[in-house]
């Protein structure tokens, strides 16, 4: 508690307010970051040395390929800690990916993070993906399995509740979303292997028909998790056409960003879906009804284009979920690319939109930094971005 309260005295010297009318959410900004973090794609937040503050993972070059770090948060704006996890994979391959993912892996109670070895999106998209997880606290490498290329989203959750945490990762050049199961921390078995045409960009998981296998959302389709050992047929039903039927390979079609979270209380994942890529501008929220027919209801949240980032979240702890959508800073407009957030008005249904700010927000997070109970915003400001910085939430004062 004493270096929270220390974290924030600092903070309140050092940093800039974003002040808001009555009914919005209040934020103070701190750049922990400053000139370093350009192609900083891939992230994954989490309590890595277990002092209370929120660190992140981080692959340090997705564009031409990487080092694999994480960021420690200390005391005080500005002053994140760097420590290099590994260069190189094992074979003296550098780390490029979409996305990262970080957890338990080997149930020890530390933080263990993905290493996904790729020359790079620009530098060898082509190329395979290596994929190892690193073990905490020494960093250990442990080979996992081969992608086909350039891995654009990825997960690590326990998919069929065995208490061991899989992966499933979506590569859009090949068009595929793979599975690989955890059997032990060293042996991991490629569970799912399914390949859709219009597989891209935007992956999430969650169990949108309740029956408590976790499914894999790529894209807007829905890839049936068969349950068990994984090895049964991975079905595919698409959950709206709306998102995926561009006709062309090229990397701005069917590009998407997925969210899964039970919004109702139905004890089933809903499934929020924005286009990251291109001129979708809508910002929605699907419900199944009907699995066999493969019915679902859509509900709009809001609007905005080139939405790379999506997330869900109560914001403002009033109990409901809140959505936060950024306009992707270097594909649309640098200087009008709206970040929104938009509250839930009580009713899932109605939403009020707030406005972050005009400059982006690319693959950017909600996560408690402190924590002390409300959601903050870690914001990277476009897809050339070269500061990270984070939204301190002042919901809780």
């Amino acid at each position: 508690m004493k270096s929270t309260i220390k974290f924030f005295l600092t903070a309140l010297i050092s940093t800039s307010f974003i002040n808001y009318l009555s009914g919005q959410v209040e934020f103070r900004t701190i750049k922990i970051i400053d000139g370093e973090s350009t192609h900083w794609w891939a992230r994954s937040h989490a309590d890595v040395n277990g002092d209370g503050l929120t660190d992140f993972f981080v692959v340090t070059e997705n564009a031409y390929g990487g080092s694999l770090c994480w960021y420690e948060t200390t005391e005080g704006p500005g002053n994140s800690v760097k420590h290099l996890i590994a260069e190189t994979d094992p074979e003296g391959n550098v780390f490029g990916c979409g996305d990262l993912a970080s957890g338990d892996i080997d149930n020890d109670g530390d933080i263990d993070v993905l290493g996904p070895a790729n020359p790079g999106e620009w530098g060898g998209s082509s190329k395979p993906t290596y994929l190892y997880w690193y073990e905490a606290p020494d960093w250990k490498p442990h080979y996992i399995g081969k992608f086909p290329n350039f891995i654009k989203d990825i997960d690590l959750v326990d998919l069929n509740a065995d208490g061991k945490l899989d992966v499933a990762g979506t590569c859009f050049d090949a068009h595929r979303m793979i599975v690989y199961r955890q059997d032990f921390p060293t042996i991991w078995n490629k569970a799912a292997d399914v390949f859709v045409p219009a597989l891209h960009e935007g992956q999430h998981v969650g169990d949108v028909d309740g029956d408590g296998d976790i499914d894999v959302i790529s894209t807007a389709f829905w890839v049936h998790n068969p349950g068990g050992d994984m090895s049964g047929e991975w079905k595919v039903t698409n959950i709206d056409p709306y998102w995926n039927s561009d006709d062309g390979s090229s990397w701005e079609y069917n590009a998407t960003k997925i969210i899964c979270i039970d919004i109702d209380d139905d004890d089933k994942d809903e499934v929020f879906i924005s286009c990251s890529e291109k001129f979708r501008d809508r910002v929605a929220w699907y419900d199944l009804v009907d699995e066999n027919a493969n019915t679902w209801i859509m509900h709009v949240v809001g609007k905005n284009t080139f939405a790379h980032t999506l997330q869900v979240g109560d914001v403002d702890l009033d109990g409901d979920y809140d959505v936060l959508s950024g306009n992707n800073g270097d594909q649309g407009d640098p200087e009008n690319s709206p970040v929104k957030l938009f509250l839930n008005q009580g009713d899932n249904l109605t939403w009020k939109e707030q406005l972050l700010t005009k400059t982006g927000a690319y693959n950017s997070y909600l996560a408690d930094l402190e924590p002390d109970g409300d959601l903050d915003f870690f914001r990277y400001d476009g897809h050339e971005g070269s500061d990270y910085e984070v939204w301190v939430n002042l919901t809780v004062k």
